[in-house]
């Protein structure tokens, strides 16, 4: 079972491992790769015999931006015992994909998250769920290994942290946040730069998908929730993959009144992948946990085995009981 250790005992457990694979979560967002990545040049920085990095699914076209993206690794490996794992971003091992035996391998696994732990999987915790992003916490590791941050650290963690703050918009943005990111700029982040890649730049696929995903917009009689849904056939329509889906549920959410958004989309392999955000007091984790899922309080995913009308029906269903 894992347990919380002080940042100086993290630092101590990374500088006596020498062989490390970094593994991010399954379908990746900006906050697993960037904290993920970020530790990778921290930890080469320190000149370690072995780093590597892995993620399920292939780097999402809009991250590609990062320093070292094409360096991790999705394809399946042989099976190796590292010295330490270090799972970013992730709160059970199921979200790691075929990567999931690798990490249990390892002689020591060190998660760092800031998602309440659905599963107790590991020999070393930095776990926060006050921070707005991993990115927090992968900073202060490499900040207590003492290694110099450098514009492709700085770039990686602020990617993270604009990221899963939606450009300090949510409720989760911190004055805490606001120094990590300040600290950032500093050490050659462009917030700018980052904004323009993540939010602002789409290949024509993405656009095209987005405006027939917003075509099927629906909401509520009382206006309250909003959802959108995608079909296999509408993916191909726009020749449009699951990775070109990124913000999307925001639009929904956009809608003036509603407090709870849902965005589903259905995958190659006929289950349906759902994106939960709310404002407010409506607590989607606990909506998502109730399929499996999770996240936070104001942005939460699941994945449902069913069609996708069923799962439209399901989750407005629950979500008007939670509402009530």
């Amino acid at each position: 079972m894992g347990r919380p250790i002080t940042l100086k005992q993290t630092a101590e457990a990374l500088c006596h491992a020498d062989t490390f694979a970094i593994v991010a979560h399954l379908h990746p967002d900006g906050d697993a790769l960037g904290s993920a990545l970020a530790l990778y040049h921290a930890l080469n920085a320190l000149q370690k015999h072995t780093v590597h990095v892995f993620c399920h699914d292939p780097v999402p076209e809009i991250y590609r931006f990062l320093p070292g993206s094409t360096r991790i690794r999705s394809e399946a490996q042989p099976r190796t015992t590292y010295d330490m794992a270090i799972v970013c971003d992730m709160s059970q091992l199921s979200r790691a994909g075929k990567f999931e035996p690798l990490i249990r391998s390892a002689r020591r696994i060190l998660q760092v998250d800031h998602h309440v732990p659905l599963e107790r999987f590991t020999d070393l915790r930095v776990v926060d769920t006050r921070a707005a992003a991993t990115a927090e916490l992968a900073y202060a590791v490499i900040r207590a290994l003492k290694v110099p941050i450098t514009p492709e650290i700085a770039t990686c963690l602020l990617t993270g942290i604009v990221t899963d703050t939606f450009s300090f918009k949510f409720p989760n943005t911190t004055p805490r946040t606001l120094r990590i990111a300040s600290v950032l700029q500093a050490h050659g982040a462009d917030l700018s730069t980052i904004n323009e890649e993540v939010f602002e730049t789409r290949s024509f696929s993405a656009v095209k998908l987005l405006g027939l995903a917003l075509s099927t917009i629906q909401r509520t009689p009382d206006g309250r929730i909003a959802w959108v849904s995608v079909s296999r056939k509408t993916f191909e329509e726009a020749g449009a993959s699951e990775d070109e889906t990124e913000g999307i549920v925001n639009f929904a959410r956009s809608v003036r009144g509603v407090e709870v958004a849902m965005f589903l989309r259905e995958t190659a392999n006929h289950k349906v992948r759902v994106s939960l955000r709310s404002r407010g007091k409506v607590n989607v984790a606990q909506i998502a946990n109730r399929f499996g899922g999770g996240g936070h309080e104001n942005a939460a995913g699941c994945t449902l085995e069913t069609t996708l009308h069923e799962a439209e029906r399901l989750l407005l269903k629950e979500v008007q009981a939670w509402m009530a």
